[in-house]
């Protein structure tokens, strides 16, 4: 027999029962929208019961009532209190799901629910059990002082955090740059810190605080695409304006860099021991960033030596300069690195130079080169045809070369090559290579072999026939015996 007392609690005590079935049954269900819609019904039919039973969770017990009652009565209103909080918990993240936003939230669903259940247990202290809030209060003032003082940085961390979910200057996903120089993705704001996965997948893990006392640069806002800006020293007895074309020809030179947005050249300062210089562009959709920087660095040394070496030819005799410059540039060509220095200089001596205009076109897809064409100033560059489509493979930049395939071997090119920019090149005729091979037969494979390999690379651009081999050592094989029937040689 239950006591005549508590029968008006009989309604709220089974709706507290039926949140706590819902609770438990709810946990194996695997969809969140279900599951928070029953645990709403049940939490407002205890509401409705509470109601009822004409008390409500704010009403302290009336203490002429029996303590059977006033047992009773408090163990549902604290019940209420704890499950208003968690179904205000549930719902707030049900909304963050549907919106696909619970990782970039993750730490404001954190405060929420925090603050929720603060909450409740400041209402279980003052309506349930009836304690004034002003000596609860003065006590833990004293203790949130001592606290305050030994976890000052935590609470610092805490704060900041929390400023920065508030103004949010970056979200879980976003590519972010620190201070000092750290770069990567986050991937999560918690209370303390902000976990940023760099490149080469370490963690880092940053105090709020040391953020919210920083510079953070993000790179995914706003969204599109954002220039990548390059820092470049050069020695100051070399003039600014001679530095600053160079390295805008290296911005030519590099293929994937967008043509259609224009780049920028800018001398920062100049001082005693070196000129700065910053370079900004944009990488073409689908292109590594890495990639390109790696080749405008290149380029860009290319063409400073190549501005240095033409400058320190103009103060020799026109003969010797042009020597100088010639043997350099066949110092370059690795197909012929095992030569001496006198066959070297032979063939230094059968350069011819030429000037090109800008669009001026060397050779066409298909066509037999009759030379080795090597750059000495300016940007050659290559293009294949795609569905009729003219698309950009590469660009050649001083101490490169292309066109070896047709003197070596007798294979055609296999795409056009012009001018990108006025341009200086140095042709090295397929006489002076037959002569070469007439003397050192033994050099067929060596020859093969680089090829085969500059190939492999894309860097020889030759035209692919229906019998050239897949393998690089099938390529070798065939490049050889192309070599033998073109320059009649038997090994």
């Amino acid at each position: 027999m239950v006591p005549q007392s508590l029968a008006p609690l009989l309604l709220p005590v089974a709706a507290v029962g039926l949140n706590l079935i819902v609770l438990l049954w709810g946990a194996r269900m695997r969809h969140m929208l279900p599951r928070t819609v029953l645990r709403c019904l049940a939490f407002a039919a205890l509401t409705v019961a509470m109601l009822h039973a004409q008390f409500s969770p704010t009403q302290t017990p009336d203490l002429g009532a029996s303590a059977e009652y006033r047992f009773a009565r408090g163990a549902v209103q604290i019940v209420w209190w704890l499950l208003a909080a968690s179904t205000a918990t549930a719902v707030l993240r049900l909304y963050y799901v549907i919106n696909d936003r619970t990782r970039q939230e993750r730490f404001t669903l954190d405060v929420v629910e925090t603050v929720l259940y603060l909450t409740a247990a400041v209402a279980i202290v003052a309506d349930v059990f009836d304690i004034p809030l002003k000596g609860v209060l003065a006590t833990s003032g004293a203790l949130a002082i001592v606290l305050g003082l030994a976890l000052q940085s935590t609470l610092a961390d805490l704060f900041s955090g929390f400023v920065i979910n508030a103004t949010t200057p970056y979200r879980v996903g976003d590519h972010i740059v620190l201070d000092d120089g750290s770069e990567g993705q986050v991937r999560e704001v918690t209370w303390r810190a902000t976990h940023v996965l760099k490149g080469n997948h370490d963690l880092i893990v940053v105090p709020n605080s040391a953020i919210a006392k920083s510079k953070v640069v993000n790179a995914s806002v706003p969204a599109g695409a954002h220039a990548t800006v390059v820092r470049f020293q050069a020695s100051p007895t070399v003039r600014p304006s001679s530095v600053v074309s160079a390295l805008r020809l290296a911005v030519e030179s590099c293929v994937g860099i967008d043509a259609a947005r224009p780049a920028s050249v800018v001398t920062k300062s100049v001082g005693w021991q070196a000129t700065d210089y910053e370079v900004s562009f944009f990488v073409s959709d689908g292109r590594s960033t890495d990639d390109t920087l790696n080749a405008f660095f290149d380029a860009a040394h290319r063409h400073l030596e190549a501005l240095s070496l033409f400058q320190s030819s103009t103060n020799d005799a026109d003969a010797s300069g042009e020597r100088s410059v010639g043997r350099r540039l066949i110092d370059s060509i690795n197909i012929f690195g095992l030569l001496t220095w006198e066959e070297k200089a032979q063939l230094a001596s059968a350069l011819r130079v030429r000037e090109l205009a800008a669009g001026e076109m060397l050779l066409r897809a298909g066509d037999v080169p009759t030379s080795i064409t090597l750059v000495g100033y300016g940007v050659i560059n290559a293009a294949t045809r795609h569905d009729g489509v003219s698309v950009d493979v590469m660009r050649f930049a001083p101490c490169e070369y292309f066109g070896e395939s047709g003197p070596v071997a007798g294979v055609a090119s296999g795409a056009d090559i012009s001018a990108q920019t006025y341009a200086i090149v140095y042709e090295l005729p397929g006489t002076a290579i037959a002569v070469l091979l007439k003397r050192h037969p033994e050099m067929t494979h060596v020859l093969a072999a680089k090829l085969a390999e500059r190939e492999r690379r894309g860097h020889a651009l030759m035209e692919l026939g229906k019998d050239m081999p897949a393998t690089p050592h099938g390529l070798a094989a065939w490049i050889a015996r192309g070599v033998e029937a073109l320059h009649g040689l038997h090994l």
